[in-house]
């Protein structure tokens, strides 16, 4: 009798004891923070009018930015990190590969899961000092944290060839507050994913979590509130300042 081989992991659990907190999401699927070196970088969250409404919004052009992971993207092209064509789930990268990124987090356990993105992605990109809003009717959807589209032009070109000659993908790594969240920011692949609409193919994601979510604190939501203004007071009922006063509700 033939054995099959054992089922490959669908999650890997992974211990960050002395991350360097340079990266940190806090919040749930209801809204969340993204934080880089402690300052608020993106926030995401429902719009409180209605179960579908969405919002995002980003920090001035002098916020925190991603360089510190970008040293990842040459191993991120190909890391061999095989989808089953049937059900688009993939075994999760060794998580020593993805050390360098994993130190920048704040520290925790988390947990990394691959697999196709489905096709009815969203990418959602918030401009400095703007609000976006959505109807959010996709299965998954990225929240850019650099520029988009991606400037490099012959980035996105290379890994449009290797993604049409096939065999291993390219990985973009996305960092979600929960197992459960349908939004996820995007930490490195922006010319991954832009090559990967060109070409209309969909996405290798790698899905990064904190196994515990992480509450909202109260200082977080006060520097979001001044990062994510233009200066001027927001009227009253604005959607962002209602927003943050929900989450506040559910700050520590």
């Amino acid at each position: 009798m033939i054995r099959r081989p054992p089922p490959a992991p669908r999650s890997v659990c992974v211990d960050v004891p002395d991350g360097h907190g340079v990266i940190e999401v806090v919040g749930d699927e209801r809204g969340s923070l993204l934080l880089l070196a402690g300052d608020p970088a993106v926030l995401e969250a429902g719009d409180g009018r209605g179960s579908v409404g969405r919002l995002a919004a980003r920090a001035g052009t002098g916020g925190p930015g991603l360089a510190e992971v970008k040293y990842l993207t040459e191993w991120l092209g190909a890391p061999g990190v095989l989808p089953d064509p049937r059900t688009g789930q993939a075994p999760p990268p060794d998580p020593e590969r993805l050390r360098p990124l994993l130190s920048l987090l704040a520290p925790g356990r988390y947990v990394l899961t691959a697999g196709l993105a489905p096709h009815d992605l969203r990418v959602v990109h918030p401009r400095a000092h703007q609000v976006h809003g959505r109807y959010a009717e996709e299965e998954l959807a990225l929240v850019t944290t650099d520029a988009w589209p991606p400037r490099d032009h012959r980035a996105v070109r290379a890994y449009g060839e290797h993604i049409r000659a096939g065999g291993a993908m390219p990985a973009l790594v996305a960092l979600f507050p929960t197992a459960h969240s349908s939004v996820g920011y995007l930490l490195d692949g922006h010319h991954k994913l832009a090559a990967y609409e060109r070409e209309g193919v969909g996405p290798l994601v790698v899905r990064l979590f904190p196994q515990e979510p992480r509450t909202v604190r109260r200082a977080d939501l006060d520097r979001a509130r001044a990062a994510f203004a233009d200066g001027t007071p927001r009227p009253q009922g604005d959607a962002l300042e209602r927003v943050l006063a929900a989450m506040r509700a559910d700050s520590v």
